[in-house]
């Protein structure tokens, strides 16, 4: 079998962001870690480094030294790996590191220039017929899990499937917001994350919450390290998009996730990963000023809190304020993040961790438009509430992991998650068209208490299989959550003023006289289940996946049961490796969503069911730099409620729509000097079967665009200046009602960025978005009210350091 040898750049973070820190766990990789470029690059060779990395299976372990070194080792995972590494407890060079983790393996660390480290198999052990062996370079590329500790666009890996899994093989597409372009392009929240995934729509409900939405479907869950959350929430009942000032980077995959998450859309699967504690001390400091006005600071630290290295620990902290760019809204965000990790032993390792979420802002919930299906010549800054308005949201979690490493090199991880999330707001929204002689809009007026706690749990064991000389893996695993939703009222006016849309400032915003509006109760909601997926290698260059998870689910909506059991979600893929660069693969996923309609027999309606095959390629270009893929898939959803035209009161399983379309993506390191993020989606919706004949054929999520394109490119001219350019093309959406038709048509955006380095921790960053200050509807959502206009230009500064 040929290795491909991975160059790795020496250089070192500069990093822009957040909080005060003090966790735990090194997460055990397949990659490892690099630290800053050194003038005099020989002196790495004698720098010392105080380490505490028990045995273990050796990728972990080279994993390990890279977290608590910051050099960074990347490679494609070999058979010649496949053993555990030797005890590292004292203090050592990196090469004596690497001499002492290698002994016995038959591997051979050395420097094969002042700036590169090649592992590969000693002279003793190598096969005189095949001389060209596998190696490792510390060197110019990089390839890996954690991306912290890299300046890359790329990764190697992810682990939003229970584990490590390397990209290619995985038969789906994936793409990952790596921390380099969190920082780069100054993305604060999952939702300005997504406007940079590739097939991903963002859906505004305004007052940071937003929607997402992947080959036409909206996601409706979000998962941190793997476990789903609704704590979160989407919409404007919801808490609002995650700060990212606790993560280290955002997992994407697209298409069905049913074997990882249960019940679900199936459009695609959101993985937020959470900071782990690194050994090395680090503080690292992020401010930034922007022209709305608002301002921001993050703070970061890390570390050991003991002299063996075996108690780690991170806390984050970050305060922004601002305003938006629409009159009277504005926002005061806290956000807090802290974890510890213990090793008990040296397989064992368990961690814990907080985090909090504290937001107050001004509820903002769009603009009407004409009832003509016409956009009313009204100012992006119109703001249809009142000075009163408000929402107060507070998002809690704690979560507790522990992690064992067999002998065999098998591995099981339990968690357990608690989020408690109290929300509550006072707003004013519009509820008719503009009257186009007066320009008047009447509105409500609408407040709203809630809770919602949660309980979560993931346990699984990932186990190597040796059967014919051929390397397996198999996942099992179960897992489950229990929600209630408190929802304390609804209360509204719906005879508040109407307002002026010409002249807002005209208006009288009294004090409202609420009424109760809705019922109020608890919603009582249970999932658990079990999973199992093998990965079989039938040859060197080809690997089948199969699995699947069978699920029971029930609701209590305030007395009303809804319930489903042993449904089942099957997978399968087979992927193949063309060559060290290509590989090739085809799957089959489904995914399942309960409904809650009866039919004319009072008895629940069968859960949606959505299957999608998927055909695909990836790759590495540029010696394992950058990552490519490209895929065409074709998804269905089937037994969608519908009315039954027999009972209209009642409902059948009678709606299919169907995604169809085309991804492509590059992300990472063309040349020595560029790094890029370019992506383009096509995405066809059709209504296959509908109450109405007349909706057959037609578009069934007009929100998902046909067409939208993402580019982004940086380029470091020098060690001091560097600049990046992008573009998003967005091809329009529009909605329908009737004969009426509200239409955004195709439009484009510019963003920008330049980069000054004042030594190797420090630098300036200017950013801007949408540069030409283009007018425009980032949503369209009917006459009354919803319809959002894109973000006018802004500008940001930022400076950072770390120490």
């Amino acid at each position: 079998m040929t290795y491909t040898e991975h160059f790795l750049r020496n250089s070192k973070r500069r990093v822009l962001a957040a909080a005060i820190t003090v966790a735990l766990s090194p997460m055990a990789q397949v990659v490892a870690a690099e630290t800053a470029p050194n003038p005099d690059s020989s002196s790495q060779r004698l720098q010392t480094w105080d380490l505490n990395i028990p045995a273990k299976p050796l990728p972990q372990a080279i994993a390990d030294l890279s977290a608590q070194t910051g050099i960074q080792v990347l490679y494609t995972e070999q058979s010649a790996f496949d053993q555990q590494s030797q005890v590292l407890n004292g203090s050592y060079t990196l090469q004596a590191a690497l001499d002492q983790l290698l002994a016995g393996s038959g591997l051979t660390a050395r420097f094969t220039a002042d700036n590169a480290v090649t592992v590969e198999k000693a002279a003793s052990t190598r096969n005189p017929d095949n001389y060209a062996l596998p190696a490792i370079q510390v060197q110019e590329t990089h390839l890996g899990l954690n991306t912290e500790a890299t300046d890359s666009y790329a990764t190697g890996a992810v682990s939003l499937g229970k584990g490590v899994e390397d990209l290619r093989e995985i038969p789906q597409s994936v793409s990952v917001i790596t921390s380099q372009l969190i920082k780069d392009k100054n993305l604060l929240t999952l939702k300005d994350a997504m406007q940079n995934t590739t097939g991903v729509s963002v859906k505004t409900y305004g007052t940071g919450t937003a929607n997402y939405i992947m080959r036409g479907f909206e996601i409706n869950t979000i998962n941190i390290d793997g476990i789903e959350s609704s704590a979160t929430g989407t919409g404007t009942h919801g808490h609002g998009a995650p700060d990212l000032a606790a993560y280290e980077r955002v997992e994407v995959l697209r298409g069905p996730a049913g074997l990882l998450q249960g019940s679900g859309e199936p459009g695609g699967f959101i993985n937020l990963v959470r900071k782990r504690a690194l050994a090395e001390h680090k503080v690292a400091f992020r401010g930034s000023a922007n022209s709305w006005p608002g301002y921001r600071t993050d703070l970061d630290v890390t570390g050991s809190l003991n002299d063996a290295g075996t108690l780690r620990g991170r806390a984050v902290a970050a305060y922004e304020d601002g305003d938006s760019h629409i009159d009277d809204v504005e926002m005061e965000k806290k956000v807090f993040y802290g974890t510890l990790e213990l090793d008990l032993s040296s397989d064992t390792t368990i961690s814990v961790g907080a985090s909090l979420e504290d937001t107050d802002d001004t509820p903002y919930v769009g603009v009407p438009l004409y009832a003509d299906g016409s956009f009313a010549p009204i100012s992006r800054d119109l703001y249809t509430g009142t000075s009163f308005n408000y929402k107060e949201s507070r998002l809690r979690r704690q979560f507790v992991e522990l992690e064992h490493r067999f002998d065999s090199g098998a591995e099981a991880v339990v968690t357990m998650n608690h989020s408690d999330r109290d929300m509550k707001y006072l707003l004013n929204y519009t509820t008719s068209p503009i009257d186009p002689v007066t320009g008047n809009v009447d509105r409500w007026s609408l407040s709203a208490d809630q809770e919602l706690a949660e309980n979560s749990f993931d346990a699984h064991i990932n186990l190597p299989v040796n059967i014919l000389g051929m390397k397996h893996k198999v996942l099992l695993g179960a897992n489950g959550s229990h929600s209630e939703n408190n929802n304390k009222g609804y209360m509204r006016d719906v005879a508040y003023p109407s307002i002026n849309v010409f002249d807002p400032g005209s208006v009288s915003n009294p004090v409202p006289n609420l009424v109760p509006a809705y019922s109020r109760g608890k919603t009582d909601t249970r999932e658990r289940g079990l999973y199992f997926k093998t990965t079989s290698n039938l040859t060197e260059a080809t690997k089948l996946i199969l699995g699947g998870r069978v699920t029971d689910w029930k609701t209590d909506a305030m007395g009303s049961v809804s319930e489903f059991d042993n449904e089942f979600t099957p997978y399968g893929g087979l992927v193949y490796d063309l060559n060290d660069t290509t590989t090739l693969y085809v799957s089959a996923a489904e995914s399942f969503v309960p409904q809650t309609n009866l039919d004319a027999n009072e008895k629940l309606l069968d859960p949606r069911t959505g299957t999608q095959y998927e055909i695909g390629m990836k790759g590495i270009l540029n010696n394992g730099a950058a990552n490519y893929q490209m895929a065409v898939f074709e998804l269905t959803d089937k037994n969608r409620a519908i009315n039954d035209p027999n009972n209209p009161t009642f409902s059948i399983a009678g709606g299919k729509v169907r995604a169809r379309g085309f991804e492509a993506e590059i992300s990472g390191s063309l040349f020595d000097k560029l790094d890029v993020l370019a992506g383009y989606a096509y995405t066809d919706t059709e209504q296959l079967e509908a109450a109405d004949p007349d909706a057959e054929g037609n578009i069934f999520n007009p929100d998902a665009p046909e067409h939208s394109l993402r580019l982004w490119g940086k380029y470091n001219f020098n060690q001091q200046w560097a600049a990046g350019l992008g573009a998003e093309y967005n091809s329009g959406t529009f909605y329908e009602s009737g004969n009426v038709k509200w239409e955004q048509g195709g439009y484009t955006t510019l963003s920008a960025m330049v980069a000054y380095q004042l030594s190797n921790d420090s630098r300036f960053i200017l950013n801007g978005t949408n540069l030409t200050d283009k007018r425009y509807y980032s949503r369209v959502s009917g006459p009354t009210r919803q319809s959002y206009f894109g973000e006018p230009l802004k500008v940001t500064l930022t400076f950072e350091t770390q120490f």
